[in-house]
């Protein structure tokens, strides 16, 4: 098996685990701190097509029902039944892995990652994947974990199973540029996480 299985294997089985609780209140108090940002980027109308990606139990999509064309993907299968449990079936929610998304190039308005992206094992090839399935004129958003102590970024990769690489804003903005992205915005959103946000 090779390194990029194994990480892939470790975030589904973590994930699929943490499923039955991921709607737990401090979870989900967590969650809000990385998506309250997000929600203010987004100029919506019903035809306005948004993904977002590592969809969770579908709690961003939810607060979002009735305001766009909304799709959701996932690598856990248990959190996309939770999903669906709160979703309406206009949400159009799948099983996928970021680096080989199932939609074609130029479909969405927004494409979105929250408290996602340092699962990614490619995570250059996952920014290229947002940026493909973008419209011309359309964002990508990455809000995502983001300590201010190195030492700290080195315990939570220790102990959080499938975590890869956390950036700095820096590296953020590196991987939005080479990828085509012109940034349009980056700011700490709370103290442990920042927001990226490129236009294609």
């Amino acid at each position: 098996m090779t390194e990029q299985d194994q990480n892939l294997s470790k975030n589904q089985y973590f994930f699929d685990k943490w499923a039955k609780n991921y709607d737990r209140r401090s979870n989900q108090w967590w969650m809000k701190r990385f998506h309250l940002p997000v929600f203010k980027e987004l100029l919506l109308n019903q035809n306005t097509k948004i993904l977002d990606i590592s969809c969770g139990t579908g709690e961003l999509l939810k607060k979002l029902e009735g305001k766009a064309e909304l799709y959701g993907v996932d690598l856990s299968e248990e959190m996309l039944t939770k999903a669906r449990t709160k979703l309406s079936p206009k949400v159009k929610l799948r099983k996928a892995d970021v680096h080989a998304l199932p939609f074609k190039d130029n479909f969405f308005d927004y494409v979105i990652s929250a408290e996602a992206f340092h699962h990614y094992y490619g995570q250059q090839k996952a920014v290229q994947e947002m940026v493909r399935i973008t419209k011309t004129g359309g964002k990508v958003i990455v809000a995502d974990i983001n300590f201010f102590l190195k030492p700290i970024h080195w315990l939570f990769k220790r102990y959080e199973p499938g975590h890869v690489k956390i950036n700095s804003k820096k590296e953020m903005k590196q991987l939005f540029e080479q990828a085509g992205l012109k940034i349009v915005g980056q700011k700490r959103n709370f103290a442990f996480a920042v927001m990226t946000v490129g236009e294609k």
